[in-house]
């Protein structure tokens, strides 16, 4: 699904920033060590390897993949990396682990301005929070109900700020 209005260069602007949020694939159900360990499952091998394919098609690569540390979300982000044949460094924070979308978003806007496209690896119900925030900016968009594992949106921004994105002038829901 994709919902948009004009975008930097149709708008004249200098630049854009887009912003791909990720879900963790489908995990193990139980970890030794607990939660924060839990590896993924075969399934969700598979989810990232259709997730990789759905954005390697019309989107740019990333330039960061940022990423909660716990297991699940950083083999998520090592496939997508490898999958979509990425150069872009791996950056893992534990302050991701079960963020909420305010530390998300306070996060993003804390990334360098010299990263045009930002990946963004997480969890629920911290992820999903912040794409319907996006969403609801999007009539097409208004019955977004949360990502399943592997689910992803890609939005761009008219501006070249990473402090300054608020209102998404493009959306993509995979």
């Amino acid at each position: 699904m994709r919902g948009a209005r004009a975008c930097g260069s149709d708008r004249g602007s200098r630049s854009v920033k887009r912003l791909t949020l990720v879900r963790h694939a489908h995990a193990e159900a139980r970890a030794e060590g607990g939660d924060f360990y839990r590896a993924l499952s075969n399934h969700g091998r598979s989810e990232v390897i259709r997730t990789a394919a759905a954005l390697g098609t019309g989107l740019p690569l990333p330039d960061l993949i940022l990423a909660s540390d716990a297991r699940r979300t950083r083999e998520t982000a090592q496939l997508l990396h490898e999958s979509l044949k990425s150069v872009a460094a791996i950056e893992t924070s534990k302050a991701l682990y079960h963020a909420s979308s305010s530390t998300l978003l306070e996060r993003v806007q804390g990334t360098s301005n010299s990263i045009t496209h930002l990946m963004l690896v997480g969890h629920n119900p911290g992820i999903s929070d912040l794409a319907l925030g996006f969403a609801r900016q999007f009539e097409r968009h208004a019955d977004f109900g949360g990502f399943p594992t592997a689910g992803w949106c890609s939005v761009t921004f008219d501006t070249d700020d990473w402090s300054s994105i608020s209102s998404p002038c493009d959306a993509v829901f995979g």
